[in-house]
C-alpha cells in the first residue's frame, strides 16, 4: 500500500455506517451556490463538509466562484480572473443581496464548525508562485488540516504537491478513465464509471485511498453506493440526500 505521506482529515478515518456528506457549492436548490447563505444552510442540516471552488481576481485575491466568468451567477458581467476583488465585490449573486464570498471569509465564518473540499479551478495556480497564496489562507484560519484539495487538471495538483510546505491531501476528478490512479490519497470519479468499473471503489481501497463519486444528485444512486462502500457523497440538496441516507443505513445523526 503507498504511503501518501499526508494526514486524512479525522472523519475520513473513522468507520461509519454512513458516508461522508460533502454539500457541493453548499445546498444550491435553495439558495445561490457558493454563497454564504448556501453554506450555512448545508452545516445546519448537518453536512460533514462543504466544497467550492475557487479562482483568482486580478489582484490575486482568492473567490469563491466556479465558472470563468460572473455572468451566469450574478448581476454583472466578465471574467473573473480580469476583475480585482473591489469590483467583485460590486456585484450581487443573482436575486440576493449577498456578494461572491472570499476563500478568506468562508474560513473566517466555518473553519471552526467542518472541513472544506476545495475545487481548483484557477489555472494560475500550475505556476508555483502562487501556490504560497493559497497556503496563506488556510494556515492564517489553522485549516490546513481540514481542507482536501480537487481539481480536474492534475498539473494544478502536482504543482501544490511539490510546492507547499504542507503535504495537502490532493483529489484528482477523473471523468473518463475506468481505472483509478495510483498516485493520490483521495479520488474523485464521474459516476458512469462505477457501472463500467464496479472494482472501481474496491481497488482505490486496496490502495488506502479514498473516494468520492461526482454526483451531486445522488439519491437514485445511493443504494448502489453503499453497496460498493464508497466513502463520501456530493449532494446539492444535503437535507434530502441526508434523509436518504438515514432511511438507508438506520443512522442518527
Amino acid at each position: 500500500m503507498p504511503d501518501y505521506g499526508v494526514t486524512i482529515p479525522a472523519p475520513l478515518r473513522e468507520q461509519r455506517r454512513m458516508p461522508f456528506v460533502i454539500a457541493h457549492r453548499g445546498n444550491r436548490v435553495h439558495a445561490p451556490e457558493n454563497s454564504m447563505a448556501a453554506f450555512r444552510m448545508a452545516l445546519d442540516q448537518g453536512v460533514d463538509a462543504l466544497e467550492t471552488d475557487l479562482r483568482l481576481t486580478k489582484d490575486r485575491a482568492i473567490v469563491c466562484m466556479h465558472d470563468p466568468t460572473v455572468d451566469r451567477t450574478t448581476d454583472g458581467t466578465g471574467a473573473v480572473a480580469g476583475m480585482t476583488l473591489a469590483e467583485l465585490k460590486r456585484l450581487r449573486l443573482r436575486g440576493t443581496d449577498e456578494h461572491i464570498p472570499t476563500l478568506d471569509e468562508l474560513l473566517a465564518a466555518f473553519a471552526d464548525r467542518t472541513y472544506f473540499l476545495l475545487e481548483i479551478k484557477a489555472p494560475a495556480f500550475r505556476d508555483p508562485a502562487d501556490v504560497p497564496l493559497l497556503a496563506a489562507v488556510l494556515a492564517a484560519h489553522a485549516a490546513l488540516e481540514r481542507v482536501i484539495l480537487a481539481s480536474f487538471d492534475t498539473a494544478i495538483l502536482d504543482t501544490i504537491r511539490a510546492a507547499a510546505d504542507y503535504p495537502f491531501v490532493t483529489a484528482p476528478i477523473i471523468a473518463t478513465n475506468p481505472w483509478p490512479p495510483a498516485k493520490y490519497p483521495m479520488l474523485g470519479a464521474w459516476w458512469p464509471l462505477l457501472y463500467v468499473n464496479p472494482v472501481y471503489v474496491w481497488l482505490c481501497h486496496r490502495r488506502g485511498q479514498i473516494f468520492c463519486p461526482l454526483d451531486p444528485t445522488p439519491e437514485p444512486r445511493l443504494r448502489y453506493y453503499l453497496r460498493l462502500g464508497v466513502d463520501c457523497v456530493l449532494t446539492d440538496d444535503p437535507g434530502v440526500t441526508i434523509a436518504a441516507l438515514m432511511r438507508l443505513t438506520g443512522s442518527l445523526l
